[in-house]
């Protein structure tokens, strides 16, 4: 399917977050939208990323997932450039959303501390959950 055949789909789906009993976590600014989004496609590219190294079947549906908020920021970031948002913003925001995966991840990796770990795991956990309750 092409990226303009997602678009009509991907519409609905933003009505309906915004609508339904995501209303809460998705902004209704569109700046803050592209932020939202293009934060988690980095934190999910991060995992995807881990995964793909791990040879973890997961990687896909994460993978998956990131290009639907890629596809998101896309579809939304017309508005927030008219906004005021920079061009170059979504990029940057995508970029912290990684590293915020990368440090927890290495954190839960090789921390030496198990309270540190355990704290890494949470973070991850949360993080995540909060990406996958946007679209799922």
């Amino acid at each position: 399917m092409t990226r303009a055949a997602h678009m009509f789909p991907l519409m609905v789906l933003c009505l309906g977050l915004l609508s339904g009993t995501a209303a809460n976590a998705v902004p209704s600014r569109s700046q803050e939208r592209v932020e939202v989004f293009a934060t988690c496609s980095g934190r999910l590219a991060a995992l995807a990323t881990r995964q793909r190294a791990w040879d973890d079947p997961d990687a896909a549906e994460n993978e998956r997932l990131r290009d639907l908020f890629d596809l998101m920021v896309d579809t939304i970031l017309p508005d927030a450039l008219r906004d005021g948002t920079a061009e170059t913003q979504p990029r940057q925001w995508r970029t912290n959303g990684w590293s915020e995966m990368a440090v927890l991840l290495a954190e839960a990796d090789y921390a030496l501390d198990q309270r540190r770990v355990d704290r890494a795991h949470r973070l991850l956990e949360q993080r995540l959950r909060i990406c996958r309750a946007l679209v799922l």
